[in-house]
């Protein structure tokens, strides 16, 4: 191990998990704060390569040793983290909450949090940032990732005598394929191994730079400076939604890098004060537990943890446990080799199983559903009666398929809401949906979910061209503007804009389908625009766990004439296409039926919304409820 000591790297830990923390607390001005996991990422790829290099010129370098020296630095905080995590959320989550909590448990101590995370994205109902405790460990597994990968390529390449090139060529093609992938899949470019090369391989070009190149007083100064200005630049200027983040992402790279190349200068000296050397010393736990204080602090306390008082308090918490984990964790874990064992074996036999035994717990708690013992026996009701919808909420039914019903996400929530009125009527249903999907003859989805959608648009009408059964239309429709879709099957010349909400595709792409299903012998019940809510229901917090914490605030109903307003073009559009239509198409518009003079977000207590769209099972049977007699006919006339 090199025990040459770099205080500005020391310093450059700082500035990294500062800027972390500083966005992760929202605080103003610091929106590009999470460049800081960048910055971390350059800093580990130049000091792993100098480590590995160095050790094996110096002839004693082994895979073994370098395992158990990461094993050792990075495991033992992070495993006390998430048990800690864990406790936590056992003792104030909900079920619905814990369980899902555990799962991330289990994810963060297999190594895999970055992997889930980007599968997850890409779910309909993907998991606000906010509503995630262990987020941040998605960085720890990719960095996992990476050691097991980097130390091969590089002792590899340095048989070969060409460390230098390989390393080059692995961050261009790094890269570029980030580029590129960041284009069609952003959560992949950000969250996966493979596209994040380029920042290790940065900080490992560094050992070349610094071996064939000598800086000049002068030179490293300017180095030092241009280093820092991007970093600061990027930390107070970019934004998580910046268009092509990827390729923005070299400036604080290659600000990290320079800042390592020009070493301890007059500029430097910012970051090699003894407040930022201290911060620098405790950055690794700092960072593993700022976010789960930030995360509880919000949960518990609400809306006063992100007053200035609240954030000092979570920032005064985070210096103590992070100082306190410093001391009684990560240093007895990386005493010199003398004072503990360095056996391949006997670490890789200890880490794993409890790793393995901790991750059987947690997955034990994702399986029983959050342990829901843990809570009065009224309150799994209350969670059922506010989660969303699903089939399995279904009343049984049974009889003959006597109707169609398609659509995208809100096709759930009229099947469950409609499920007793077809249970009385004896009749069953065939259900078709798929969330965030446009199910419209010739229309795709310009978005990742592109094929997925396309899949399911082609199956259902494959199903609808083989009945005439009638149906039942709902969708989210105002989400499938200009922008959203493409619309190919149009043959009358018309131009389409591609603006944000325009819904000239939407209006043509609707006739055509309408027609389509006309002349395949189908009635029509098309569902309107349904009315939203501007609250931000943060679902974690619809529900008490064991020990209290803030509810989420009081929302105010919609206004009638809000809603009218908010889905007036839509519902016209519908109205337009169905008074063309009389005998073959019938509309429902939601708000006629949903709303009075106000549209209700809660009832009696109980949310009838999940989020700003989509109802919770109390709201799909509050919305069928209201207009069971028009349901009724419409399905009793098509018998």
């Amino acid at each position: 191990m090199i025990a040459n000591f770099r205080p500005e790297i020391a310093g450059l830990r700082a500035f990294a998990v500062i800027s972390v923390v500083l966005f992760h607390l929202k605080v103003e001005g610091f929106q590009g704060g999470f460049v800081g996991v960048d910055i971390f990422f350059v800093i580990s790829g130049y000091l792993i390569s100098r480590n590995i290099l160095f050790d094996r010129r110096s002839g004693r370098f082994s895979f073994g040793q370098f395992y158990v020296r990461r094993a050792r630095r990075i495991l033992p905080a992070l495993i006390f983290t998430v048990v800690l995590t864990y406790l936590l959320g056992a003792l104030w989550c909900s079920p619905d909450m814990f369980l899902d909590l555990a799962k991330e448990c289990t994810h963060a101590l297999l190594s895999i949090a970055n992997i889930q995370y980007w599968r997850e994205s890409h779910q309909y109902f993907a998991q606000n940032s906010d509503e995630l405790a262990l987020l941040h460990c998605w960085s720890l597994s990719l960095e996992e990732q990476f050691y097991l990968f980097w130390p091969a390529l590089i002792v590899l390449a340095d048989r070969l005598n060409r460390a230098f090139e390989v390393i080059f060529i692995t961050a261009l093609a790094s890269f570029l394929l980030a580029t590129i992938v960041a284009r069609s899949d952003p959560t992949a470019a950000f969250f996966l191994m493979p596209f994040r090369l380029f920042e290790f391989a940065a900080g490992a070009m560094v050992l070349f730079l610094e071996k064939r190149f000598y800086l000049h007083a002068l030179a490293a100064e300017s180095l030092s400076a241009g280093g820092m200005l991007g970093m600061t630049v990027s930390v107070l200027v970019f934004k998580s939604d910046l268009p092509y983040l990827t390729p923005a992402l070299l400036v604080p790279c290659l600000g990290g890098a320079a800042t390592i190349w020009a070493g301890d200068t007059r500029v430097s000296k910012i970051l090699t004060n003894p407040a930022m050397a201290v911060i620098g010393g405790i950055s690794y736990s700092l960072y593993l537990c700022h976010w789960p204080i930030i995360f509880f602090g919000r949960f518990i306390f609400g809306d006063p943890a992100d007053t200035w008082l609240g954030m000092l308090m979570m920032v005064a918490l985070m210096a103590v446990v992070a100082t306190a984990m410093n001391v009684f964790i990560e240093r007895r874990f990386i005493q010199p080799a003398e004072f503990r064992s360095t056996s391949f074996l006997k670490n890789a036999a200890g880490f794993c199983s409890v790793c393995l035994a901790l991750a059987a717990l947690t997955h034990a708690t994702f399986l029983s559903r959050g342990f829901t013992w843990r809570l009065p026996k009224n309150q799994p009701e209350l969670a059922h009666l506010q989660s969303f919808p699903a089939r399995g909420d279904m009343d049984p039914i049974q009889g003959p398929i006597r109707l169609e019903l398609f659509g995208d996400s809100l096709t759930e929530q009229y099947a469950v809401g409609l499920s007793p009125l077809l249970r009385d009527l004896g009749m069953n249903v065939n259900i078709m949906d798929s969330a965030g999907c446009p199910i419209l003859h010739g229309v795709t989805l310009r978005s990742p979910r592109r094929e997925t959608c396309r899949l399911a648009r082609d199956q259902t009408f494959d199903r609808l061209n083989q009945t005439d059964l009638p149906v039942i239309y709902v969708q989210r429709w105002g989400s499938y503007d200009d922008a959203a879709i493409d619309y190919t099957a149009d043959t009358t010349g018309n131009a389409f804009s591609s603006d944000r909400g325009a819904f000239t595709k939407l209006a043509s792409a609707l006739t055509d389908t309408i027609d389509m299903l006309i002349r395949r012998g189908h009635r029509i019940l098309i569902i309107g625009e349904q009315p939203s809510t501007d609250c931000t229901i943060n679902r974690p917090r619809l529900l008490q766990g064991p020990l209290p914490h803030a509810p989420i605030p009081p929302c105010p109903p919609t206004s009638l004439e809000s809603a009218r307003a908010s889905t007036a073009r839509i519902n016209q559009m519908l109205t337009s296409i169905q008074s063309s239509r009389p005998d073959k198409v019938t509309l429902l518009l939601p708000i006629d039926y949903f709303c009075d003079t106000e549209c209700p977000v809660t009832k009696d207590g109980v949310w009838l919304y999940i989020d700003r769209i989509h109802l919770t099972l109390a709201g799909a049977k509050y919305i069928i409820a209201r207009n069971r007699r028009l349901f009724r006919k419409f399905i009793e006339d098509t018998e």
